[in-house]
Parts: structure tokens; sequence; C-alpha cells
């Protein structure tokens, strides 16, 4: 015979509440997902038509070729932003800098393309709109200037991954 009936049913009640908690709601299905901002990305130079600022590792004036190494290239406080980087970071202040992909792509150089330069931050030689060269650039003297230790920023035009117009971009 059980003595304490009502202790029982109490018990009872007190273990029912003591079930593993339940899990959080989940958002509702109306709710858009969270999604972080895009960062940039370095340009496929190799396909369609691009314009973008890449580093220049080689030019090869008999086989009409170049190798470039694409890059992020921005002032520091967009590169700031864009990247997530604490305002407080060197890198916020600076001019310029540049992301680089560690890709090397080799492409085509068309028979009629475009070389500039700046000529060393001649203003005569500098396109106002882009801050690259507008100045013809010699062929040889371009070929004597990259070298894979240099690696001279250039704005890099391409047709169908053929490399149109490559202009010297002025560093200050």
């Amino acid at each position: 015979m059980n003595r304490f009936p009502g202790l029982v049913a109490a018990l009872a009640l007190l273990t029912a509440g003591c079930s593993a908690p339940e899990e959080a709601p989940s958002p509702p299905a109306t709710s858009a997902p969270v999604s972080a901002a895009p960062t940039p990305t370095f340009t496929d130079v190799s396909r369609g038509d691009t314009e973008s600022v890449v580093k220049l590792l080689k030019y090869d004036r008999q086989a009409l070729a170049v190798v470039v190494e694409p890059t992020v290239f921005l002032d520091g406080t967009a590169f700031c932003a864009a990247f997530r980087i604490p305002g407080t970071d060197r890198r916020c202040e600076r001019d310029w800098v540049t992301e680089d992909s560690k890709i090397k792509v080799t492409l085509p150089v068309g028979t009629r393309a475009k070389l500039l330069t700046v000529r060393g931050g001649d203003p005569e030689c500098i396109d106002e709109r882009t801050g690259a060269g507008s100045c013809p650039w010699a062929p040889a003297e371009l070929a004597r200037q990259t070298a894979p230790a240099d690696g001279v920023l250039i704005r890099l035009t391409t047709e169908d991954g053929t490399a149109t117009r490559i202009a010297e971009v002025y560093l200050p």
C-alpha cells in the first residue's frame, strides 16, 4: 500500500519538467539568409573582354605574348573596406594597395595592341581618367622593363583573351 499518494504524483510532475531542453526555435521561413559582403576577386583576363590592373611579369615581343599576374588594385580606404580590415591598419592610409593572386597567366598580344607608358611620371603621358600611360611605349623598351622581380603594374585591356592595350600605371 502506498503511504504517500500525493508525493508520488508531485514527483511525477516534477520529473516531467526536467526533460532535455528544447532547441531554439528556427527563424521564420520568410527571413532572408545573412550573407557576407562580397570581397574583390581577381579578373580572369584569359576569357572575354576585360580591363583590369595586373602585374606585368614578362613581355615577349617576338612571340607577341605577355605573362601577367592578376591583382586587386585599390586605394587604401577602399581596400580595407573591401577586405573588412580595421581602419587602424596601416594599409588603410596608403594611396594604393595591391593583393596579388599568385597566378601567372600567359596571353597573346594583338598585332595592333597599344603599348603605353607614363614616362617616369611625365604629366603629358598620364591619362587623367585611368591614371595609366598615354604615351607610346616601344616594344623593345617594354621588354627591357619587365622581369619577374620588377612586376610592373599595368592597366590591361583584353578582347577575347588577347591583350589589346598595355598601359603602365602611374604610381607616385
